[in-house]
């Protein structure tokens, strides 16, 4: 199935200002923990109940600042884990690397840590990208998974949004900085330089389409029509190849949905899941 929504049906969009730092993060209460997974010390936190649901952010983000704004609507029906990938928020790196095969063998591990049989899913652009592995690595983990914003390709068109670090604005910098709250203020380069890397071909975010056929979850997947970096035929391509999936196109909407309308894309996980028990 292919969905593509009107604007009478999506309300209206959140308006965020570029700082993006812990103190203008929701004022809920966090419930942290620190967990170590091989040699990375992951940070999660877990709110509301029922059965589980993790949350995986996009790069240069942490799992507080997405995600906050929708658990009011997920924690009415799952216990949300809210987990920091490596170099995130309050989760360190201690690889000179940063990808998204090592993220997929540590999300693993840490629901095999956390005795979590297996959950659902939902997750943004990199964390998306993680799960493409995960869900092919580990399938009796994921019993449904939505993705928004994720690819499985850079196509040649969006490598010039891709900046060097020496060429950001202040205000991209600052964003940079706010990214991770453990590993010192210079890491911002470390994470500007892997998001510029992200551009070349040997990138780990770029797969063989078909080996996305190995998907056994029932997967949604959601685009904004208007994503400079992962364009609508990039999600068509997913959606025509992943055996049980469906396309949630929005309109007028650019990279990363949930960044628009977190209440839309939160109402729209759960009506997905529940369609789709395990």
């Amino acid at each position: 199935m292919s969905l593509i929504l009107n604007e009478h049906t999506l309300g209206q969009p959140i308006i965020h200002s570029n700082d993006r730092s812990p103190a203008n993060l929701s004022d809920r209460k966090s419930k942290g923990t620190t967990i170590r997974i091989g040699d990375v010390d992951l940070y999660y936190e877990k709110h509301g109940s029922g059965d589980p649901l993790i949350c995986l952010h996009n790069f240069s983000s942490n799992a507080r600042s997405r995600f906050y704004p929708l658990l009011p609507v997920l924690t009415e029906h799952y216990t949300c884990y809210l987990v920091d990938l490596p170099g995130h928020g309050r989760s360190n790196n201690p690889s000179p690397l940063w990808t998204h095969e090592q993220n997929s063998r540590d999300i693993i591990g840490l629901l095999k840590e956390l005795r979590v049989p297996s959950a659902r899913f939902l997750a943004a652009s990199s964390g998306g990208m993680t799960m493409l592995r995960v869900a092919r690595y580990a399938p009796d983990l994921v019993k449904a998974m939505v993705i928004d914003s994720a690819t499985y390709r850079v196509p040649l068109e969006a490598r010039k949004f891709y900046r060097s670090p020496d060429l950001l604005s202040p205000r991209l910098i600052r964003y940079y900085k706010a990214a991770n709250e453990v590993l010192g203020e210079d890491y911002w380069r470390f994470l500007a330089q892997t998001f510029y890397d992200f551009r070349l071909p040997e990138c780990d975010i770029n797969v063989p389409l078909e080996t996305l056929k190995d998907i056994k979850a029932p997967t949604l997947i959601i685009s904004g029509d208007r994503d400079s970096f992962f364009t609508v035929d990039i999600a068509i391509d997913m959606k025509q190849t992943i055996p049980t999936s469906e396309l949630l196109v929005v309109p007028n909407t650019k990279h990363i949905v949930m960044e628009f309308f977190p209440e839309m894309v939160a109402k729209r996980a759960i009506d997905f899941f529940e369609r789709h028990p395990a």
